[in-house]
């Protein structure tokens, strides 16, 4: 009997139907039949166990594989949405996403992963191209292929390459997957080398429209001299500019100097002269004006009716007209000499300036007598003239370089556009002699994977595979009928088909990794329905199909049918009040036993609320959380319960574990 695990029972509240949005639960068999009207949640059940697995789920808006937790949240009632499953084996898978003060946060996963939908690979395979179905169908149905089968479909002289790009692309892969990593490298290099090889082709073209003819090594090396040349004249000049003067450059400079001396003392000694003939052109003034004033200014001021000079009594009006008469004879000198004056300052001023250039001019005399006198260098040139010697040539040979640095680039070019062809030309090789080598080993294990195949299907119908149709490499699956395929499927039968298929590459995985396939189509009729669901019995995994028909005539055994009409419904109205139990207490004492706790049932906890989050902190495990009822947890988080000191009972309730006839907790009053 087979060992791997399936979906027994899923717990979620996406779209639940319930009040306030509580979770909702189902069990779920091996072989599971979802029946009802197309609002009765059996899209619920098929995208809530997709989440728990994958982390994503189907036909969402039209959209496959759906993982955007903002778009998730939206089949939620609240801001957070929760899905637990629990396997046949015991283990739990949950997807939980929640929106916090507006914001979605990352979704928490741990499930098994993608690979146990091994339908949607198989989906997504045949949805491509031929070429990407022959790759993946290869992959699915090679058995212990090995490097020299693969080998041998191979030209000898690409066994080299082959051998390295496998060392490189296909460490820690079978044989078959490394000859299909070898094929899509040697296809994407392929497309690369022709891309390189265009852009090289458009270089060489801008570059050989407007290049000038090459220079010769001799012309460059002529350029190359007359550069280093007019460098040393620039060297030669600043030295000489800067190391002294010749004798006969020295003695001209003095002599200029020296005219400049004689004539600032020549312009000193004319305006001394003419101050001296402005200051004999001033009028006379009494040596005596000053002093005299100023005494009979002290006696006036102080109203004195003597004299301040004989003490004679001559009266303060004497005083006063001496006083008008001093300040008459001062203010008449100086109108008189004020323009006089004024020249003379003029004539100071000049007199200095002078004296400031003599000065200077014997200072540069002084300089030019210590300069140093040396031998001239006859390539020493004024250094502006130089400098243009140097940069013309520079200019020069700049552009001689760029000219060769482009006929260099139009070399490289061309050995590139070489070598890309050669590149392209082996890649290309390479890619069709691994696409023959994956017909070749298709066309070896396709009747072993057609039958792996069949055995999932009615017995009436007929599946095979095409992969020529001539000359050409093709790849087309169907059903025979009346000796030709037949590829334009129903729905139901396109279904049908793919989960066939994922069926037969389920059996590459593990027994211990669960595998949970969903045909897509929900359009069946009765009759197909019933032949499909005899068909899957043959398969050791999980199939879950939705239909709004039953499987005509007695339903195949193994199968579990739940009408989710009726679920729905329980969902939404409320259960009865089953009647409580009554304990008969023996009429001989016994050993004390541990009491159980009696707890109705109504769906268990949700695994979105916070008690599961508190349960799960203190260590319970999530099947025990999944199992118990919200007043059973409810209870052990209220008295701080340790999960080693109870067993969480199937029907919610728990049993107090008994250490030496010891209870740790009281119990509650039973309901």
């Amino acid at each position: 009997m087979s060992t791997r695990p399936y979906v027994e029972h899923v717990y979620s509240n996406l779209k639940s139907p319930r009040p306030n949005g509580d979770a909702w639960g189902i069990d779920l068999g091996q072989k599971t039949l979802l029946v009802g009207s197309n609002t009765s949640h059996k899209s619920t059940i098929v995208q809530a166990v997709e989440l728990a697995i994958a982390g994503s789920a189907d036909d969402i808006i039209g959209r496959s594989i759906v993982s955007d937790a903002a778009l998730l949240l939206t089949l939620a009632p609240g801001d957070e949405l929760g899905v637990t499953a629990k396997f046949s084996d015991g283990s739990v898978a949950n997807y939980n996403a929640r929106r916090e003060e507006g914001k979605v946060k990352r979704p928490q996963h741990d499930g098994p992963g993608a690979k146990s939908l091994v339908h949607r690979a198989v989906a997504a395979a045949l949805s491509g191209s031929s070429t990407t179905a022959r790759k993946a169908f290869l992959e699915w149905s090679s058995g212990d292929v090995k490097r020299e089968d693969i080998l041998a479909c191979l030209p000898t002289a690409l066994h080299g390459k082959y051998k390295d790009i496998a060392e490189h692309r296909g460490r820690d892969l079978n044989e078959t997957k490394t000859l299909i990593e070898v094929l899509n490298y040697a296809n994407s290099r392929t497309r690369e080398t022709s891309k390189e090889i265009k852009g090289a082709e458009l270089i060489l073209e801008s570059i050989g429209d407007s290049i000038d003819a090459k220079p010769t090594d001799e012309t460059m090396e002529k350029m190359r001299f007359a550069v280093a040349e007019a460098r040393e004249i620039l060297d030669a000049s600043i030295r000489a500019a800067n190391s002294g003067m010749t004798q006969e450059e020295k003695e001209s400079e003095l002599n200029k100097l020296a005219e400049q001396l004689s004539a600032w003392e020549q312009n000193t000694l004319t305006y001394e002269q003419q101050k001296k003939d402005l200051s004999a052109q001033l009028p006379h003034k009494g040596e005596n004006v000053d002093l005299a004033i100023q005494i009979v200014n002290v006696a006036t001021e102080h109203s004195l009716d003597q004299c301040p000079v004989c003490s004679s009594s001559v009266g303060l009006e004497h005083l006063q007209r001496c006083q008008a008469f001093y300040e008459e004879q001062i203010q008449s000198w100086e109108q008189q000499s004020q323009s006089i004056i004024e020249k003379l300052s003029e004539a100071d001023k000049a007199i200095g300036s002078s004296n400031q250039n003599v000065a200077a001019v014997q200072a540069e005399i002084d300089r030019v007598r210590n300069i140093p006198v040396y031998a001239k260098d006859a390539r020493a040139i004024p250094v502006n003239e130089a400098q243009s010697r140097l940069e013309v040539a520079m200019d020069a040979l700049g552009k001689m370089e760029v000219v060769r640095e482009r006929w260099n680039d139009l070399t490289n070019a061309q050995n590139r556009i070489k070598s890309l062809a050669n590149d392209n030309e082996s890649y290309r090789a390479l890619r069709i002699a691994c696409e023959q080598a994956v017909g070749n080993l298709l066309s070896e294990q396709t009747r072993t994977f057609t039958e792996t195949v069949q055995q999932y299907l009615p017995e009436h119908w007929v599946f095979k595979i095409e992969l020529m149709d001539g000359d050409r490499e093709v790849f087309r699956m169907g059903f025979e009928r009346d000796g030709r395929l037949h590829c334009a499927l129903s729905g139901a039968e396109w279904a049908t088909v793919i989960t066939a298929v994922s069926m037969a590459v389920t059996s590459k995985m593990g027994d211990d990794e669960p595998a949970v396939l969903v045909p897509y189509d929900r359009a069946w009729d009765t009759r197909t329905l019933s032949a499909v669901m005899r068909g899957f019995l043959n398969f050791e995994g999980q199939v879950i199909i939705a239909s709004t028909v039953r499987p005509m005539g007695r339903p195949p055994k193994g199968w579990t049918i739940i009408d989710m009409d009726e679920v729905s419904k329980g969902w939404v109205e409320p259960e009865a009040e089953p009647e409580p139990e009554v304990e008969v207490s023996p009429a001989k004492p016994e050993p004390k036993k541990a009491k159980r706790k009696k707890v109705r049932n109504e769906g268990g906890l949700s695994v979105i609320s916070r008690s599961a989050r508190k349960l799960e902190e203190r260590g319970y495990s999530m099947a025990d959380i999944l199992t118990m009822t919200k007043e059973t947890a409810a209870h052990l988080i209220e008295n701080n319960v340790e999960p080693h000191t109870v067993t969480i009972m199937s029907d919610g309730g728990f049993e107090i574990n008994k250490v030496d006839n010891i209870l740790p907790i009281n119990l509650p009053p039973a309901p």
